[in-house]
């Protein structure tokens, strides 16, 4: 498979570091252990700076990649097309540090104490602190936050909501103090605060909005830039914010964070130089930019898996046979061989690649049945499949729902062909704005689709806490299984990683009975920057693309 060597050995290499951060670093990012942490007190760790020595003031940063969402409310979306041009407007209660990214540093909450039984964290806001709109933070503003994502009104999005599912509630004890009160110890609760979508809202811009911010553009943050116009599905235009609480910050006076499709029309942007730091680009791309003097690139491999979703809540996907048969006509590799040229996916399963066990589990599947390239053998057990189900003469009229993302419009037409030839399986493809397709999904309607979306630490409690649980986030397909359930709620608790093995290997077999989707692989994002790009820590680091991208250490070299 064309490109498939070179990005596995990188996967190896971040899997490794991972594995690292999670056995010894107790505030790592991928902190997993469920046991109860000690009674602990957090300082505050020091106001952000640039990593680089007489960072200089001043310019307009031009962000180049996926930017342009219908739907604007960032608690209830998972994607860059959000997180690029509006994160930099709003901030963290903690936050992922985006110079060294194992560590979770203060941020609006200037330090914080954990319980000795890991029950209570108390965190205490920072003093003087301002909206763009000019009212000061208050606790109760970060309760209605962590209320809207984790207690969400019916009807409103949570796509991170099973990060949550210890908390019982968020309580202002005091005018800039919160408590965050747990049923049972999770390791990984601050790693999940620190998630980049979980920015801190106005009580009262949520109140005036019925808790619903998915058609409002411009709300106010108390980040270091601030609205300054929006030319939707072109650019956002920010300016810096002369009230930021972090003195000294940004340093930048502006950004200007412009739409480009992923791939090659954000790889021509970045090598003609028209954008100073591109969002991902193509391998091509990638190719040429090493002979181009002042031009970098690097790998992000976040946690995001690829695949097919289909909706069990509707005939014929109810029926596991027929799940089955569509898991094992699926070639995978040869899809993501065929999209190569937009964007690197590599292989990917019930875990994923940053998961520790993963390629342990890899090396067992990926020449098993549903996994491997389909073979005569398995062809014929999908016709199976389908003739036992009532389906051997085929199934006409799906719709098929795709976002309009590069990679999304790419994949769909292929897989839409191959169930048609080997399962006579016939569908119409919907194409429809990122905004769009997270409503629908939502509300179910839709047959099968074609969708990539974010996880946030690499560990099974949140993979599949977020995905296959009953209800969970991104479960939006209809995939309940209460003995799944009970043992997705086991791997939060676990420390011990020989009973953790355990259970994630019952998880597994579950699934592989089961089949809630089929997932294709994982996104590995090529990014690219001109050397007049300083300052940008974690967005160049390999960590989730949904940290680091509030720009405020950035800088321009003039």
């Amino acid at each position: 498979m064309q490109g498939q060597p070179h990005v596995c050995a990188l996967s190896g290499s971040l899997v490794l570091l991972l594995v690292t951060l999670l056995i010894a670093c107790p505030s790592a990012a991928a902190q997993t252990a469920a046991a109860p942490p000690a009674a602990a007190e957090v300082p505050d760790a020091g106001l952000l700076r640039a990593p680089e020595a007489s960072p200089k003031r001043g310019g307009v940063l031009r962000w180049g990649g996926l930017a342009n969402s219908t739907l604007y409310d960032l608690h209830q979306t998972g994607t860059i097309a959000n997180m690029g041009p509006q994160a930099p407007m709003y901030d963290l209660l903690v936050q992922v540090d985006p110079v060294q990214w194992d560590k979770v540093i203060p941020d609006l909450a200037q330090s914080w104490t954990i319980s000795a039984d890991g029950l209570t964290y108390t965190f205490d806001l920072r003093e003087g602190v301002k909206f763009h709109d000019g009212a000061p933070l208050t606790a109760e503003d970060v309760v209605a936050s962590f209320n809207h994502i984790i207690f969400p009104p019916a009807g409103v999005l949570s796509p991170r909501q099973g990060l949550f599912d210890a908390v019982k509630e968020v309580v202002a004890t005091g005018p800039l103090t919160v408590e965050f009160r747990l049923t049972e110890p999770r390791g990984f609760l601050l790693r999940g605060l620190a998630a980049g979508f979980n920015v801190i809202m106005r009580k009262q811009t949520l109140e005036e909005n019925n808790y619903d911010l998915r058609r409002v553009p411009v709300y106010p943050g108390t980040g270091p830039f601030r609205h300054k116009s929006l030319e939707p599905g072109v650019v956002r235009r920010l300016e810096r914010n002369p009230d930021y609480w972090n003195p000294g910050l940004p340093y930048l006076d502006g950004i200007e964070i412009y739409h480009l499709d992923v791939g090659q029309k954000t790889g021509a942007a970045c090598l003609a130089h028209t954008i100073d730091f591109c969002f991902a680009i193509d391998p091509i791309s990638e190719k040429r930019a090493q002979n181009i003097k002042g031009l970098h690139t690097a790998h992000i491999f976040p946690t995001a898996p690829h695949g097919l979703w289909l909706n069990l809540k509707k005939k014929p996907f109810d029926d596991v046979r027929v799940r089955r048969a569509i898991n094992l006509v699926l070639d995978k590799a040869a899809l993501s061989e065929a999209i190569y040229e937009v964007i690197p996916i590599v292989a990917a399963g019930w875990l994923l690649p940053t998961d520790p066990l993963f390629q342990e589990y890899w090396n067992k599947v990926r020449e098993q049945p549903g996994w491997r390239s389909p073979t005569a053998e398995d062809r014929a057990e999908a016709k199976r499949l389908m003739q036992e189900a009532g389906y051997e003469n085929g199934i006409k009229g799906l719709d098929f729902l795709v976002r309009d993302v590069t990679p999304h419009i790419a994949t769909a037409p292929m897989v839409q062909d191959l169930l048609k030839r080997e399962l006579k399986i016939e569908s119409t493809i919907r194409q429809v704005a990122s905004g769009v397709w997270y409503e629908e999904a939502q509300r179910g309607n839709y047959d099968l689709s074609i969708t990539g979306f974010g996880v946030t630490i690499p560990h099974v409690a949140d993979y599949w806490g977020n995905t296959f649980k009953t209800g969970s986030g991104y479960n939006w397909y209809g995939y309940s299984n209460p003995e799944f359930d009970a043992l997705v709620a086991a791997t939060a608790r676990e420390s011990d990683h020989t009973k953790l093995k355990e259970l994630i290997q019952r998880g597994i077999a579950i699934l592989d009975r089961d089949v809630p989707m089929c997932v294709i692989g994982n996104y590995l994002v090529i990014v690219a920057w001109w050397d007049n790009v300083k300052g940008h820590g974690t967005a160049t680091k390999g960590v989730n693309f949904w940290e680091g991208m509030r720009d405020e250490i950035w800088w321009l070299h003039k």
